[in-house]
Order: structure tokens, then sequence, then C-alpha cells
């Protein structure tokens, strides 16, 4: 029963038309916080999937036994497994996912990518100690909760595995030599009042990034989960746009 999918963090999959949208969750947290934006994705036609990563969904103690490598390879594998059925294939993702699209996209062929709030920089420096205190502390609390100013459900867990969060910086640190070989056309959303990613994250992969075709939009009002916070239709209309420009 240790694997058991929370109620509220399964898979998504909405058939659509001959092209797919791959949405990607962040850390710690489940498809729920990609479901609205997937949804107007569908009703424009597209084909959408949302996985959910290892780890999440279940419990921090199956979060605790996972690495990079892990979210990393389920990413491709639904890549690919989506490009079977569609033409073009597109990565929404937010967060943790940013950075696995940033790197898929840099070995892969990708129509487009969109990273919301993606990670580069955390702005919590206890983080950076997480490999030194993994064996003697297992877990820290999110004292405030979710990162989000709106009143709504986030699905998320409110402990996280240190042992997580040190596989997490690995996997940020190995993008970073990645960004250069990321030409797909990409839009990146940001939010100025982002309390878990430093918002020179998104900045710094605008401009270290390849792509002839790039856009960085920043919003005023939104904390960290932009999907679901008060700006969430701005973030979704501007999204969906992008895509069928594309």
């Amino acid at each position: 029963m240790r694997n058991r999918i929370l109620p509220g963090c399964e898979p998504v999959y909405l058939k659509g038309g001959r092209k797919g949208c791959l949405l990607l969750h962040g850390f710690t947290s489940s498809p729920y916080e990609m479901r609205l934006l997937g949804e107007a994705l569908h009703q424009e036609g597209y084909t959408v999937h949302i996985p959910l990563l290892p780890g999440h969904g279940t419990s921090p103690a199956q979060l605790r036994r996972t690495n990079w490598y892990q979210w990393f390879d389920t990413a491709k594998k639904e890549l690919f497994e989506l490009r079977k059925h569609c033409s073009k294939v597109f990565i929404i993702v937010f967060s943790m996912g940013g950075a696995m699209a940033l790197h898929l996209a840099a070995h892969y062929q990708i129509d487009g990518v969109v990273a919301l709030a993606p990670g580069l920089h955390l702005r919590n420096k206890f983080a950076y100690l997480s490999g030194l205190l993994s064996p003697f502390f297992w877990y820290s609390w999110k004292k405030s909760g979710p990162d989000i100013k709106a009143q709504v459900k986030t699905h998320t867990y409110n402990i996280i595995p240190l042992k997580a969060i040190n596989q997490l910086l690995l996997f940020l640190k190995h993008l970073e030599n990645d960004l250069g070989d990321v030409y797909s056309p990409t839009l990146i959303i940001y939010a100025s009042n982002d309390h878990v990613i430093h918002p020179e994250s998104s900045r710094e992969i605008y401009q270290k990034i390849s792509s002839p075709s790039k856009r960085i939009l920043e919003l005023r009002e939104s904390y960290h989960i932009i999907t679901l916070d008060v700006e969430k239709e701005i973030a979704i209309q501007e999204v969906v746009k992008f895509i069928k420009d594309l």
C-alpha cells in the first residue's frame, strides 16, 4: 500500500489530435498543479499527458528512495511514448519539471518548450547543505506550507526528504552545462514574488539558451505555483497562445 497514489495526484491523459503536449509537475508535487493548463490545451484540440514522476503523489518516504535519474528517465520515456501518436510534441513544465524539459530539449528534438517558474537557483540557502545533513536528518518541513497566494488545494508534500533535495540540486547543476544546447522555441514565465525559486533563475536561463525564438514573461502578483495562483488565467492564456502560434 505504500505505493498507492494519493487521491487527486493521479496521472492525466486527455486524448486529442495529432499534436501533443507533455506536462511535467514540480518537485514534491503532482499532476494536479498542471491539470487546469492541460484541460485548456485539450480544449484547443491537443493530446495532453501529465505523468506522475517517481516518488511523488504517494509519500515523502517514497520520494526519499528516488533520484534525479529516475525522474528524468520517466520524463524521457513519456516524451517518446507521446511521439508515437503525435506528429508534433510540445513540453510544458513547472519548477523542477522546467529543468527536465530544458535537459530534454538539449538532447532531443522538441517542437517547443514552456518553462513555468523553472528552477536553477533555490532561495533557501539551507537546501545547499542537504547533501551533508541528509544522513543525520531525513526530512525538512515546509513551515508556511506551499508557496501560493491563492487559497486553493495544491496536493504537495508538506515535508521534504533532504536526500531528495540534494538530488534536485545535483540535477540543476548538471543542467547548467546544457542550456547552450537548447534551440527549441521557448517561453519562460516566472513570478517576481516566488519564494522558492530565485527569479534570477528564469532570467539566467533566458540569456543562456540558444533558442532563436524565445520569450520571457514576469508575473508580479503570484508566488511560486503560478499554474494555480492569482494570475493563473494569464499564465494559461499565454501558454496556449504560444503553443498555437508554433
